[in-house]
């Protein structure tokens, strides 16, 4: 899998009920837009709030001796 560098993310609303929207991902000058319903809104909260809340991971261990 290629990862790509996203430059810019649009949010737009598409009915309030029930409530429907659309992401919009500009990757590489290409844009791709998913349909995202309130239910999936909420998962990715709860994912970006663990993303930005993570604590750092050590990639080896230290000794001291």
């Amino acid at each position: 899998m290629t990862v790509q560098r996203v430059t810019n993310i649009a949010v737009s609303t598409a009915s309030a009920g029930p409530l429907r929207g659309t992401i919009e991902i500009d990757c590489a000058g290409t844009v791709a837009a998913f349909e995202i319903d309130e239910e999936l809104a909420h998962r990715l909260c709860a994912d970006l709030e663990r993303f930005l809340t993570q604590v750092p991971r050590r990639t080896g261990t230290a000794r001291s001796g």
